[in-house]
């Protein structure tokens, strides 16, 4: 069963405690129709957008659990100002979790290097818990990274991952025996990246210092990014690149642009995969 309730976004937390205690099995914020902002994308400047006064609060019961709790989850409704009525909705398992499972598979990168989930891995595999972090080595400009990383990393020497979402090309880097530091403007990105890192059993760093505060160079950077956001980082790219810079997320038509602002850098390769472009870099 689905419960349904709009309630002020200053009561959301209280709400969500009272559902909770109430058995609650799951919770999901939501917005009303027609509500929802436009996705903002990495080159967006300027401040977000308000977000609307109320929210669309949904929860979940198993269905026989309904009778025993619903008076006490409407009493407790009754006492946050400004909720509204609550609606309960009968809604079916459809398997979603296991769809999702199913899904995300082993992924062989190159004849040395293949990232899987856990429960599909064999030995020796790179592993990544899909999360909300991007990098799960299925995307092309994730691949196209890991190979990078495949063919360029040596023992020894630092790798910068800039946008380091799951962490996968750090941690890839890290068991080719180099120094990895992972950076990422989100912190779930940070969490993931360290907890992967450890599923692996190798050591990276990971943090969200901004790229114009790295100093130093680096022996080989990634940066899975889009051509709009290279192109506004690429002064600080050439300043930490102290030898080769991979590149990916761009999208074909937009590759020129990039090419420009990474200039006087060498363009030594570019690999076309569908709209997406991968490119590597050298001094």
């Amino acid at each position: 069963m689905e419960l349904q309730v709009l309630v002020p976004r200053r009561e959301v937390e209280t709400v969500s405690g009272v559902l909770f205690e109430q058995g609650a099995i799951g919770l999901q914020e939501d917005y009303l129709p027609g509500e929802a902002p436009v996705p903002r994308q990495p080159w967006d400047t300027g401040p977000l957008p308000p977000l609307p006064e109320q929210v669309l609060v949904r929860a979940w019961w198993e269905a026989q659990s309904r009778p025993d709790c619903a008076e006490a989850v409407h009493a407790a409704l009754a006492g946050v100002e400004g909720a509204g009525l609550p609606r309960w909705v009968s809604v079916v398992d459809d398997g979603w979790a296991e769809g999702w499972r199913a899904q995300c598979k082993r992924v062989e990168v190159t004849e040395t290097l293949a990232v899987a989930p856990p429960w599909a891995a064999e030995a020796g595999d790179l592993l990544i818990e899909p999360g909300m972090a991007f990098g799960t080595g299925e995307h092309p400009t994730t691949l196209s990274c890991l190979r990078a990383v495949d063919e360029l990393a040596q023992a020894g020497l630092r790798c910068l991952d800039v946008g380091t979402g799951s962490g996968v090309l750090a941690i890839a880097a890290a068991q080719r025996g180099m120094e990895a530091w992972g950076i990422d403007i989100d912190p779930e990105s940070i969490r993931a990246a360290l907890g992967n890192a450890a599923l692996n059993g190798v050591e990276i760093r990971a943090d969200q210092t901004p790229l114009a505060n790295v100093e130093g160079r680096y022996d080989l950077v990634v940066a899975n990014l889009f051509a709009e956001v290279l192109v506004a980082l690429s002064d600080d790219l050439k300043r930490v690149c102290g030898g080769h810079l991979a590149v990916a997320g761009v999208l074909s038509d937009r590759a020129d642009g990039v090419v420009a602002a990474l200039s006087p850098m060498k363009l030594h390769r570019r690999d076309d995969d569908g709209e997406w472009c991968h490119m590597g870099f050298s001094w």
